[in-house]
C-alpha cells in the first residue's frame, strides 16, 4: 500500500517542537493506493451471462496511525481502479461497487463508489469514479481495522487478474496538547 500526502509533514514538524498548543490542518489531497489486488477469473461457460466477483484488502491502525491517533475528519473524493496484470482494458466491467466496513461492527458498511458503464464509453484500463459530494468515512477511518471491498460485474475474464485501487481523500486534522 502506498500513501502520499503533501501538507502533513510541516504540521508534524510543528507538533514535535511545541509544548502546549492546538493546531488544525486542512489536508486537501491524500492519496492511498493498494497495489496488486487479486481478482478471480471465471471459466467460460461455467455460468451464463454477467458474473460478479470481488476482492478485498484491509487497512490496519499500523497503516494509518498518523490520522487515527489525531482528531480527524476524512472524506473520499475519488476512487480509481486500474488494470495491472492479466488485462489490456476493463471494457468487460458493466458495473462496479466499492465499500468500506469495520469488521468489528455489524452494519458498518458504507458504499463509497458506484460505477455503471454505458455502451458509448470509450475503452480504457482505468475506471475513475468521482463523488459529487465527498463521502464521510471518519468513523470507519478511526476503526482498528477497515476492510475495503471491490465488486465488479460483467463478462469476467477466465484468468486471474489484478488491479490497483487508489482513493483520493481530503480531510481535516486537529491536534491539542
Amino acid at each position: 500500500m502506498t500513501l502520499r500526502f503533501s501538507s502533513i509533514v510541516p504540521l508534524l514538524a510543528a507538533l514535535a517542537g511545541a509544548c502546549s498548543f492546538s493546531a488544525e490542518a486542512d489536508l486537501p489531497e491524500i492519496e492511498i493506493t493498494q497495489r496488486g489486488l487479486g481478482m478471480p477469473g471465471v471459466p467460460k461457460g461455467t455460468i451464463p451471462g454477467d458474473i460478479s466477483v470481488s476482492g478485498s484488502f484491509t487497512f490496519s491502525s499500523a497503516n494509518t496511525a498518523w490520522a487515527k491517533n489525531l482528531n480527524s475528519e476524512i472524506y473520499v473524493r475519488q476512487v480509481a481502479v486500474a488494470a495491472t496484470s492479466g488485462l489490456a482494458n476493463m471494457d468487460f466491467i458493466k458495473s462496479a461497487r466499492m465499500s468500506m466496513e469495520d469488521p468489528a461492527v455489524s452494519e458498518s458498511a458504507i458504499e463509497i463508489a458506484s460505477y455503471d458503464r454505458s455502451d458509448e464509453q470509450p475503452s480504457g484500463s482505468v475506471i475513475n469514479i468521482s463523488m459529487p459530494d465527498p463521502i464521510d468515512i471518519t468513523s470507519l477511518w478511526a476503526a482498528k481495522e477497515t476492510v475495503m471491498r471491490v465488486q465488479v460485474t460483467g463478462c469476467v475474464p477466465e484468468q486471474k487478474w489484478t488491479v490497483d485501487v487508489t482513493m483520493k481523500l481530503a480531510g481535516k486534522i486537529t491536534y491539542q496538547y
